[in-house]
């Protein structure tokens, strides 16, 4: 902070006087420069500066925010108290200086590459003021938010992590908790594409790790956040956090809660040269959650705290569906079926993670213990009447599934700096339980009948046992190496009651290397290879042999005996003047799983194998830039040739290019940047999804933002999918049929959403997670 301080003068609404010389690298005068104060974060006084590089400000005495800028570019940005005249002295726009013993240093560039993850620094960026969380990810390069689903350009989804540890939210509940954070409070957003081995080697999907300001602040803070959506239905998302921070005690509670509707249609059909089936339905599906987050932690002293992060979610989806299914024979229709059906899905969750941190000295070596717990006991019924015109036949059927789901974890983590290179290392510990009892009724004139041959009970149960090491080593500016072993070993066994080989147990072990490498010649340029291999062990739904009837024709069901997934990952990358960013990279899949169709007997079925191998080769590129200081722009693009190989023989071979882009724009639309215009637009060519060939998909979504009463309320609209063109349609071969399905899920819709933050707004609470992968098995 400056502190201007003479003299100090006691008159009511005195104005002092503030000047200053504008000068570039070789001590020239800039001229045209801005001097900008905020007050309260509203601009209070602006001046440009004249041939001579000066500038002069008149403001009262009080707190103020001095910006300078040149061009639409932010050269410093700096707290100062003004409480009498002051001449501030030469102001060096394009470098470092000393100003009365305080660094004014240039910001940092946007994008930055560092050895194993790219940076966006969030608080360089237009968004970092009056947005939310959910609305800085959106704008990161390399990221996509599509509804409730985020992911990595090129990859096919993400693990979302606070300050270096896991969010074990997934879909609305982790879009709620999102937008319960605001984008002031977060200093950067790292992508990290190939995760070392610090983080589980499960999945292929990459991490965006969120990091947060320091917060030395004293006091208490929270903000509100409604919206409502208009797409075929009226839908509401609500949710508030209230942070607290004492010198001992920081702690946060966010209370989220949703209501939504949606009307989605669809097709399905399974064509073969002898038989056929031709499948449609148009639903309502309706979402409730509540849920509410509270993280507690303890500062014991200077060097140890300790804490707990509890969560607790409880959700209800309903579904009413009507169906139409018609099956041929050499083309003659020989039933036609007509399904009215009714789903209640319930879901009580609760998550517990505990941990303590001890430093060991002061230069950053630390140790770290967590333990965690999650428990999540879904309850689905499924009520459906199947009428058969042809055979003017009727059946009523009543599918239940009774799920329990455990998952219990501990893990230890060793940091130890050195001057010559840093070593992380590590063990943990987790225990899955899966309990299942799915029962299959009919009716038969006024009471339910068990159906012993479509009813199951699965018990599965899984240890998992990982260690790892890890060394990075700085060899000079430009060099850096970092390489690391996880290893991990897996022990499962399984029971069902209606299997003729219902028992299996599998124990494997596998090591799991990482390997990076960075050059950075000078400040514009920097290059970065790495290598990470990975594993995919199937969900718990996948492993369960359960048939999940939608009709007494067909159905979908897991297989226990599935094999995990292994996959390579090698990359390439650079970045250059912190705006464009490249890689080439390739990644190998074996064993990946996909559903099966297969029609036999009358019986249309869906089951979960493996079944192909892939390798996919691609270039990925991504442009972050700010035009006229008004427009901030996000530009990626991600091209792949992927070839699939399959194992079994009902599907086929693949080999197709695949190309997307995105284009994400935030602009300014007045002086005080408290309203902006946000046009954002992505568009996929067709694709290989698994064994599944896509059609291309794209959308438009557009909205404006608007800031108030000191940026604390905040109001966007958006309309999103605005010419309903985000559509999921494909098709793909099992075993000489053609599976063909089209799905629109009603995204087309209309939002407004309102925050409003209250007291200390310095006050950040803690907002910490901890690493708890697994979780995201039992969704």
């Amino acid at each position: 902070m400056f502190f201007v301080c003479c003299k100090v003068e006691l008159a009511y609404a005195q104005q002092y006087t503030i000047t200053g010389k504008v000068i570039d690298g070789k001590r020239k005068p800039v001229e045209f420069a801005h001097a900008s104060l905020l007050r309260n974060d509203i601009l209070y006084k602006k001046a440009s500066t004249d041939s001579l590089g000066t500038f002069s400000l008149n403001a009262e005495k009080g707190s103020y925010v001095l910006i300078l800028e040149q061009f639409g570019k932010e050269h410093l940005k700096q707290k100062i108290e003004v409480v009498t005249n002051a001449e501030l002295g030469e102001l060096q726009i394009d470098g470092s200086i000393l100003i009365e013993g305080v660094s004014v240093i240039a910001r940092r560039k946007m994008i930055e590459q560092k050895i194993d993850r790219t940076i966006f620094n969030v608080e360089n960026s237009i968004v970092s003021q009056g947005m939310s969380g959910l609305d800085a990810l959106k704008n990161s390069p390399l990221v996509r938010v599509q509804n409730d689903n985020i992911s990595i350009v090129g990859k096919g989804g993400v693990s979302i992590m606070i300050n270096e540890r896991m969010v074990n939210l997934s879909g609305s509940e982790l879009t709620n908790y999102l937008q319960s954070l605001r984008s002031e409070d977060i200093s950067k957003i790292e992508v990290i594409t190939t995760p070392p081995s610090k983080y589980e080697a499960q999945g292929n999907s990459g991490i965006i790790n969120i990091v947060m300001k320091k917060n030395p602040n004293l006091g208490w803070s929270g903000n509100i956040n409604s919206s409502y959506q208009r797409n075929s239905y009226n839908g509401f998302r609500t949710g508030a956090t209230i942070n607290y921070k004492s010198h001992k005690i920081s702690t946060s509670l966010k209370i989220r809660q949703y209501d939504l509707s949606f009307k989605p249609t669809g097709t399905r059909d399974l064509i073969g040269s002898e038989n056929s089936v031709y499948t449609n339905e148009t639903r309502k599906d309706q979402a409730r959650s509540v849920g509410v987050n509270y993280n507690f932690d303890y500062k014991i002293n200077d060097r140890q705290n300790i804490g707990f992060i509890y969560d607790f979610n409880t959700s209800r989806y309903s579904m009413v569906a009507e169906g139409v299914s018609i099956y041929k024979t050499q083309r003659v229709i020989d039933s036609s079926l007509i399904t009215v059906q009714k789903q209640l899905w319930k879901t009580p969750t609760h998550t517990l993670n505990v941990y303590y941190d001890i430093k060991l000295d002061t230069v950053g070596k630390k140790l770290s213990f967590t333990a965690n717990y999650l428990g999540n006991r879904p309850d689905k019924a499924n009520d459906f009447n199947t009428a058969n015109i042809l055979m003017s036949s009727n059946e009523t059927v009543r599918n239940i599934s009774l799920m329990n789901y455990k998952i219990y974890s501990g893990q230890a983590d060793l940091l130890l700096p050195f001057k010559t290179l840093n070593i992380e290392a590590g063990a943990k510990y987790t225990l899955f339980e899966n309990n299942s009892d799915v029962k299959y009724y009919t009716l038969h004139n006024s009471d339910y009948v068990i159906n012993s041959n479509n009813s199951n009970v699965f018990n599965y149960k899984e240890q998992n046992f990982a260690t790892y090491i890890s060394v990075q080593k700085d060899f000079n500016n430009r060099w850096s190496a970092k390489a690391g072993l996880r290893y991990e070993y897996t022990a499962l066994e399984g029971n069902s009651s209606n299997q003729e080989n219902g028992k299996i147990t599998n124990n494997y072990g596998k090591v799991f290397p990482t390997a990076y490498l960075s050059f950075k010649p000078d400040d514009n340029h920097a290059f970065s290879l790495n290598y990470a291999k990975r594993i995919s062990r199937p969900d718990f739904q996948d492993l369960n042999p359960f048939r999940w009837y939608t009709n007494p024709y067909m159905y979908f069901a897991g297989t226990p005996s599935l094999r995990p997934s292994y996959n390579d990952n090698v990359e390439l990358s650079y970045s250059f003047k912190g705006k464009l960013t490249a890689a080439l990279y390739n990644e190998y899949s074996r064993d990946n799983t996909s559903s099966i169709a297969r029609l036999e007997n009358g019986i249309f079925s869906n089951i979960v194998e493996n079944s192909y191998d892939q390798n996919k080769i691609g270039v990925r590129l991504g442009y972050y830039d700010t035009f006229f200081g008004i427009w901030e722009s996000s530009i990626s693009s991600n091209a792949n040739y992927a070839v699939t190989t399959p194992n079994i023989s009902e599907v086929e071979r693949l080999k197709l290019f695949s190309f997307s882009y995105s284009i994400y724009n935030t602009i300014t639309l007045n002086k005080e940047k408290t309203w902006f215009l946000m046009l954002n637009f992505w568009h996929d060519l067709p694709f290989t999804y698994a064994n599944v060939k896509m059609k291309d998909q794209l959308d438009f979504s557009p909205g404006v933002k608007a800031s108030f009463l000191g940026k604390r309320l905040n109001i966007s609209a958006v309309f999103s999918d605005v010419f309903r063109t985000l559509k999921n349609q494909g098709y793909s071969y099992n075993n000489g049929y053609r599976s063909e399905f089209y799905s629109y899920n009603d995204y087309r819709k209309f939002s407004i959403s309102m925050a409003y933050a209250f007291g200390n707004r310095k006050v950040k609470g803690t907002i910490k997670t901890v690493e708890f992968d697994e979780s995201s098995r039992a969704n």
